[in-house]
């Protein structure tokens, strides 16, 4: 075993009081990572924590804090390294809260102990993470069993440990505070890279907070895995000794009897499924840049970096990954996070997307630096001569770094500059250069989440959706690319706020066939202008890496209608069909384009349908609004009406 990456490692440890308790015990917790021991009543975890605590002498093996035997450390070494929190109880009078707070700080002070104003900061720090600051000069003894817990976490975060050995920590706080534990433990274990070794109870705890999960039974480790791999099967049962159906009203869902982990199911948030796959999930440039200023930003103003960062998407889902390198040098700390794109990833993934971080006055401001494009024509997320990063990637980056700063007492501003290994080279391979986008790529997203995608998959739900709408009796849908068309219903077309609606994403084409085998009478195609533009020229697949061609066909279509040579060139040099429906409108030649536009996409649908089934087409714009629709879909709407 390399113990160079471990925090906490133990070999062949036999503990025991006068005879062995557990035998064999091999256990590795690495920076950052949780471990919780689970088991019954007795089975010895409490003793494998004081024996890895140094409070009981090992009956045999071998304990190791880093590459240091744990027998070899002094006493001073052992307390700036390792911080404990046991179920013992002891009734101190005439001490506050912050005076046991403060005793975390002693292993760092000089041998008068006399605490500093850099030790006063840290205690505040830990009394506001775990909820007491207001208890701060309250008598220890006169605070219930709950406050004296979180007191004492606190105590021990202080401490500043690279390992944290925890017995029962949340055995005397209520459910409020027994989630704000786990997830404030959770957090730090990470930020820090604190390696976490506990014993828990509360088995929904130990599968929410841990990296791993160490079964305890019969005098031996019975299973050390990830919590996917131990809450499954029935195993907790035969764990526990206990048959009872109890057991499945108590915990739903805790340890299911099929022989495969929880994940499996299709709610673990990690996956998706889509059609018969099951795809993994990854993270957008912009949540990466967001880790990177997460790390980098710690780095700076603690003079650290935690191994791993840790954040929650827009979309709810809460992401880890490694720092794959940090940096500091005078005033700017740089750490970089590899992008991780999931299932079918796209010429993003792998990339390493870096934040530089430094301090100034006040503010924080964010930048682009190599490798991240600049955008040089309107009608996009930023303004021109802005660097190429979107709105919510800038929220989620100022909001990592403003959570550190504010964390650590730093009131000052900062500024963070992303940077995209190889991102000019990447760059080439987008259609960035057609959107106006030079020098690198986009930090794009909006969920903070890289949704896999699955041609075929995707395909397959669609299909199946419909089958289910005309089991259902439907015999008219209305097809949808994506959440702007369906918002756009639910604000603007509300006599279809009862009909059949179905996502076809970019597969328009496959929908329709769809629509013809299951035998739909009637279909309404609802779409942004930039999707559904397409289609005028025969686009089935509106995917981008399939073809671009919005521009020329809204430059042709502009041809017919009269426009100039200086506008038709002028259209050829939009970055979106927006601002080409800006220079339509200020030729006054918006509407009939679009006429011709909306009598071409009809055409396209007639030929793809061949004649089986009724079909209209509604075009709009988020800027525009409401911008045509075809004769067929305007009787179709008032028959709705």
């Amino acid at each position: 075993m390399d113990r160079s990456r471990s925090a906490l490692h133990t070999v062949e440890l036999d503990v025991g009081y006068a005879a062995t308790v557990v035998a064999d015990i091999g256990l590795t917790v690495e920076p950052g990572r949780i471990c919780t021991l689970i088991g019954p009543n007795g089975a010895g975890k409490s003793t494998i924590l004081k024996t890895v605590a140094r409070q009981l002498a090992p009956k045999g093996g071998t304990v190791y804090i880093g590459k240091d035997e744990l027998s070899s450390l002094k006493a001073d070494e052992l307390a700036r390294t390792m911080a404990i929190l046991t179920t013992d109880r002891s009734d101190p009078e005439l001490i506050t809260s912050a005076d046991v707070v403060s005793l975390g700080r002693y292993p760092h002070t000089g041998r008068l102990g006399l605490l500093t104003d850099a030790d006063h900061r840290a205690m505040n720090q830990a009394m506001a993470l775990v909820g007491v600051a207001d208890l701060a000069e309250r008598q220890f003894s006169q605070l219930s069993d709950g406050q004296r817990q979180r007191v004492l976490f606190a105590r021990a975060l202080c401490q500043e440990p690279r390992v944290l050995v925890l017995d029962e920590p949340t055995s005397y706080l209520d459910i409020r505070h027994k989630l704000e534990f786990v997830r404030t433990l959770r957090r730090l274990a990470r930020e820090r890279s604190i390696a976490v070794l506990m014993s828990l109870h509360e088995l929904e705890l130990a599968r929410y907070a841990s990296d791993l999960v160490a079964c305890v039974a019969r005098g031996r480790i019975d299973r050390i895995a990830p919590p996917d791999e131990v809450f499954c099967g029935g195993y907790v049962r035969t764990l526990y000794g206990v048959d009872d159906d109890l057991f499945d009203e108590l915990y739903p869902g805790l340890d299911g009897r099929l022989d495969r982990p929880q994940a499996d199911d299709g709610h673990d948030e990690r996956y998706v499924r889509s059609g018969q796959q099951r795809l993994r999930r990854g993270m957008t440039t912009g949540t990466c840049a967001a880790l990177a200023t997460a790390g980098a930003t710690r780095l700076l103003l603690a003079g650290r970096a935690p191994q791993t960062v840790e954040l929650v998407t827009p979309k709810g889902i809460t992401v880890t990954a490694d720092l794959e390198f940090c940096a500091l040098e005078g005033n700017v700390a740089t750490c970089g996070v590899r992008k991780d794109a999931g299932d079918d990833p796209d010429v993003t993934n792998g990339i390493v997307i870096t934040a530089r971080v430094s301090r100034t006055e006040q503010g924080i401001t964010i930048e682009g630096g190599d490798g991240v494009g600049r955008v040089t024509k309107p009608g996009l997320d930023q303004p021109v001569g802005a660097a190429a990063i979107n709105r919510v990637p800038r929220q989620m980056i100022e909001e990592q770094a403003r959570a550190v700063a504010t964390e650590l007492g730093y009131a000052g501003g900062l500024t963070v500059t992303i940077e995209v290994s190889g991102g000019k080279e990447l760059a080439a391979r987008t259609f960035n250069p057609q959107l106006g986008v030079v020098g690198g790529i986009s930090i794009l997203g909006t969920s903070g989440i890289e949704e896999p995608m699955s041609e075929r998959a995707l395909i397959d739900t669609i299909e199946v959706e419909l089958r289910q709408q005309r089991a259902l009796g439907a015999t008219r849908v209305v097809l949808l690319p994506g959440n702007y068309a369906e918002d756009f219903v639910r604000t603007s077309l509300p006599e279809l706020a009862d009909a059949p609606q179905v996502k076809f994403g970019n597969y328009l084409g496959d929908a329709l066939d769809a629509c013809v085998e299951q035998g739909f009478s009637e279909v309404l195609v609802v779409g942004h202008i930039g999707k559904l533009v397409k289609l005028a020229g025969g686009i089935m697949n509106t995917h981008s890496k399939v073809a671009d061609c919005r521009m020329e066909l809204l430059c042709a279509h502009a041809a017919s209608c009269g426009a100039g040579q200086g506008l038709c060139s002028s259209l050829l040099q939009c970055a979106t069909t927006d601002a080409a429906l800006d220079l339509l409108r200020d030729a006054s030649l918006a509407d009939e384009v679009m006429r011709s536009l909306i009598a071409a996409m009809q055409r396209h649908l007639d030929q793809r349908t061949r004649g089986t089934l009724r079909t209209g087409v509604v075009v709009f714009s988020n800027k525009h609004g409401h911008l045509g629709e075809t004769p067929a879909a305007r009787t179709m709407l008032q028959a709705r009406a």
